[in-house]
């Protein structure tokens, strides 16, 4: 009896003290209500939940992120190109995208909208690999590669070879990986004969109990590689046998990437950096010296800006990025993400970008490889199909690509899903780009997955059973941990 009361007034104690977390820190009403019930219907078990799931800011950790942010606000010292390159997005009228890039520059700063690159889609594995392979093994300087999965298979075993050869070459090697995604990898320590060729590398993670940060539902989604200072890749794709025609029978899940050259490589680098010095520690001397930032002149037309994202509320920019390209839409949009369940005010601009006659476009897998989040994102058909959205569920294999068009002059592509997580929890990161080449290319990319879809009529979409739509409602109800 004595055990029980002891368990009963440390359940109140972690309860009340949570609780006030959970007033003073959720601001959505169905969150807040969500963890208060938890909190106080489960015991012991409640309050763990929420310190694993439910804190979803880095307050204890935020020094070490300001420390990191120290090699954003170096910048102009060591971007040579940076003032010269970036654009007025307040005088970019004579440029088609002139006024997306109004509306969604203020939301990223401080990367800016570059001129003078030149971008290339790259699709699943197949085209991504060979590309990124090419360039580590030209690598004179350095080469950082940065992922959230690295798995334990024959492409995980590629590039760690791959990365190993360039060390004892004598290139300087960073790879970042993060620790939940890559957890098998990690644990096993498949990354050590790579680690003892010379390749440096640090694992990411917000869970750390011994420094007070209990958030695993807090991951850097990241996916980017930056060779020698003056080429760059960034967009969806992990290291894994899946992502290979090789070893899907031909049927890879299907992702994007992109290739990048010209003045926005620097930026990718800088984003890179500021998550290498939070995991090293490395001081910010030894990693912002010309070495890693080399001039780079014009190469094309292409206007590009870096978009990261985090839950920290300076880090909230990719979600203004998705509002505000949504709502500057004039005439078009079409979305294509593996996961969908964003907040309302997604929902909301895309409801009234529909009202005003833009066309919209809403693809998503068919058959997600997370059931309840497939269930969670069709319990938000209606509200946008009555008002003109068109939905289309693509078929097998799994799409896993994450891409926006706006007026077929703007794309944004990247590792963010159109998901809460993505939104409000991961470090994620995107890239914009206005060019008329590779928007076209985008967008018959996306033709081809509507073409392999299947649309959703509203019609059998209001029919469906009962029980489907409660387990659906039920799913959206886990919205801010999804």
């Amino acid at each position: 009896m004595a055990d029980l009361t002891v368990l009963g007034v440390l359940h109140a104690a972690l309860g009340l003290f949570l609780s006030f977390d959970v007033v003073l820190h959720k601001h959505k009403p169905v969150s807040a209500v969500l963890w208060l019930g938890i909190l106080w219907v489960l015991p012991i078990l409640g309050p763990l939940s929420y310190l694993v799931f439910g804190m979803d800011r880095v307050g204890r950790g935020a020094a070490a992120r300001e420390a990191a942010s120290e090699v954003l606000e170096r910048r102009a010292r060591v971007h040579p190109t940076f003032e010269r390159m970036a654009v007025d997005t307040s005088h970019v009228d004579e440029h088609a995208a002139g006024y997306i890039f109004r509306a969604t520059d203020p939301a990223v700063r401080p990367f800016r909208v570059l001129r003078g690159n030149r971008v290339e889609l790259l699709v699943d594995g197949d085209e991504f690999y060979p590309a990124l392979y090419e360039a580590i093994s030209g690598a004179r300087s350095s080469v950082h590669v940065q992922t959230f999965i690295l798995s334990r298979d024959n492409t995980g075993r590629q590039l760690l070879e791959r990365l190993a050869e360039r060390a004892r070459a004598g290139v300087e090697v960073r790879l970042l990986y993060d620790r939940f995604g890559s957890f098998s990898a990690h644990v096993l320590r498949f990354f050590e004969p790579a680690r003892k060729a010379g390749v440096l590398m640090h694992s990411i993670s917000q869970a750390n109990p011994f420094k007070g940060r209990f958030q695993i539902n807090l991951r850097n989604h990241r996916k980017l590689a930056v060779i020698d200072g003056s080429l760059g890749f960034v967009g969806g794709i992990n290291f894994d046998d899946k992502n290979l025609g090789t070893f899907t029978e031909g049927s890879p899940d299907r992702d994007y990437h992109v290739r990048l050259l010209g003045p926005a490589v620097s930026d990718l680098q800088f984003q890179f950096l500021e998550d290498w010095h939070f995991a090293s520690r490395e001081s910010p001397d030894a990693i912002l010296g010309p070495r890693y930032f080399p001039e780079l002149e014009p190469v094309d037309q292409a206007l590009v800006q870096i978009v990261p994202g985090g839950p920290e509320i300076l880090g909230r920019g990719l979600a203004n990025a998705f509002f505000a390209a949504i709502v500057a839409a004039e005439n078009s949009i079409t979305i294509l993400t593996p996961y969908f369940v964003p907040d309302e005010s997604i929902i909301q601009a895309m409801r009234y970008a529909a009202q005003r006659g833009v066309r919209i476009r809403l693809v998503v897998p068919e058959k997600n490889n997370h059931w309840y989040t497939g269930f969670a994102a069709r319990s938000l058909y209606t509200p946008l199909m009555v008002e003109g959205v068109r939905v289309f569920e693509r078929r097998p294999p799994f799409v896993h690509a994450k891409a926006l068009v706006v007026d077929s002059v703007y794309a944004m592509l990247g590792s963010a899903n159109l998901d809460y997580r993505s939104l409000h929890l991961n470090y994620e990161l995107n890239i914009e780009v206005a060019d008329r080449e590779f928007v076209s290319r985008v967008e018959a990319q996306l033709e081809s997955e509507v073409a392999r879809s299947r649309e959703v009529s509203l019609e059998a979409h209001l029919a469906r059973p009962f029980p489907r739509r409660l387990a659906e409602n039920f799913c959206h109800l886990f919205q801010p941990v999804l």
